[in-house]
């Protein structure tokens, strides 16, 4: 199974990007009108958007179980410090753990393998950039992995 949010991320950011400019447009319209606690209140509005956006986590996510390995490749779509892109490729075979938790429209991925010397937990991967559909998707191709 393959999965990409290509598509979905670029609107994603797009619509990010114009409210972005709305809001900052408008708040720079009460500045310059002179009206300081309606530019306060846009300026605190831009500041709460940003940061909600970026604690939610939208990452670009692309997913793939094809082959006998698991490749999960995601990177933020807007970060402070800049991209950080990354990786988690391993046999199917070493699956110990997955799980999807979500909490209201936030999903996050937790993945556990066996190793050697014990148990690895990767990071967990927000799949807020996915659709309910896709997140169940990876949750059941999961799921059937670990069965076997």
């Amino acid at each position: 199974m393959e999965i990409s949010n290509k598509k979905r991320v670029a609107k994603i950011k797009r619509i990010f990007n114009l409210s972005m400019l709305v809001l900052v447009l408008v708040t720079l319209f009460f500045a310059w009108r002179d009206n300081m606690l309606v530019f306060g209140i846009f300026a605190g509005v831009d500041v709460l958007f940003f940061f909600a956006f970026q604690f939610a986590n939208v990452n670009y996510i692309y997913y793939c179980s094809d082959s006998g390995k698991i490749l999960l490749r995601y990177y933020p779509i807007l970060s402070i410090f800049g991209k950080d892109y990354r990786s988690i490729e391993f046999d199917k075979s070493l699956l110990y753990f997955a799980k999807i938790k979500r909490m209201g429209a936030l999903a996050d991925l937790y993945l556990a393998i066996k190793t050697s010397k014990g148990i690895a937990e990767y990071p967990e991967v927000s799949l807020m950039g996915l659709s309910k559909d896709e997140v169940a998707m990876i949750e059941r191709d999961l799921n059937v992995m670990l069965k076997h």
